[in-house]
């Protein structure tokens, strides 16, 4: 009797720092708050999190242990967080999603981490055909737009609520893609070269389009970096191989990491804001 109220006790604790979440969810049950690392007996350091598929669970792929995992389970952080793959950095917006993590962190918050602007850089491929260098400045620059209204509105939000300093707002731009790599699924070819080719792109011009747009958004970020000292850039490119593009070691599908690499991410990035959360684990 005494073994099988320790197996549900036991069970439970499992059930209670479960991660994984059901992508046909509300809003409301997407902004968790994981908590891998107060399971394991420590006393984490709480920050924000606002992202896309590099900081969620991956549907079908639950053994892909991603940044926002990465940093819970090893490096000592519990993550208040709106993460869910394939969002943009304008649907973050309409959906007030900094807001939601500064009312679910509450006032002790002093960091948000973003993981945004890839998919906004990635839909609509054919939209650069014939006029890459316009298209890439164009979204560029929308991108830009919209990080400061997130910034802004977030700092003026949390101090309206809670007072004190504005907030530290950390981004990382991504490492270079492998288009080449094979696609999750066969109907779907985001950011895979069959995207590119199928908008009248020659296979040879894949790589070169990657890394530009890549490069140039990296520019964007790290020159935000020097306009507000509160906007920390973090440059991940050459981490997983590239460029042009990642090793295939270090990658899922095209756009993906895959548990390697994510580790190798994780571990790159715990040690960049260590200073910024006060986290030296």
């Amino acid at each position: 009797m005494i073994n099988k109220i320790l197996y549900v006790l036991l069970l439970f604790s499992f059930l209670s720092c479960d991660t994984k979440k059901e992508f046909s969810q509300n809003l409301s049950l997407e902004i968790l708050c994981y908590t891998l690392a107060a399971c394991n007996g420590q006393t984490p350091s709480r920050i924000g999190m606002v992202g896309d598929s590099w900081t969620d669970l991956l549907a079908g792929y639950p053994f892909v242990e991603t940044l926002r995992v990465q940093l819970e389970k090893y490096h000592g952080y519990q993550v208040v967080g709106a993460t869910l793959g394939g969002r943009t950095l304008q649907d973050a917006i309409n959906q007030g999603l900094h807001y939601q993590v500064i009312d679910q962190a509450g006032p002790q918050i002093s960091v948000i981490f973003l993981s945004l602007g890839g998919n906004d850089l990635l839909t609509d491929v054919n939209l650069y055909f014939n006029r890459v260098d316009a298209e890439r400045s164009k979204r560029i620059a929308l991108l830009k737009t919209q990080l400061k209204n997130m910034v802004d509105t977030g700092n003026a939000y949390k101090i309206s609520k809670y007072g004190g300093n504005t907030l530290k707002w950390v981004i990382h731009g991504y490492d270079y893609s492998n288009p080449f790599m094979p696609q999750l699924s066969p109907t779907i070819t985001y950011g895979c070269k069959a995207s590119f080719t199928n908008a009248g792109f020659t296979e040879s011009e894949v790589p070169s389009i990657t890394q530009g747009t890549l490069d140039q958004f990296n520019a964007m970020l790290k020159k935000m970096s020097t306009e507000d000292t509160n906007f920390i850039y973090l440059d991940l490119r050459r981490t997983l191989g590239g460029p042009p593009i990642s090793a295939s070691v270090n990658m899922l599908d095209c756009i993906h990491p895959n548990d390697l690499g994510f580790r190798i991410l994780g571990n790159q990035i715990s040690t960049f804001i260590s200073p910024i959360t006060g986290v030296t684990k």
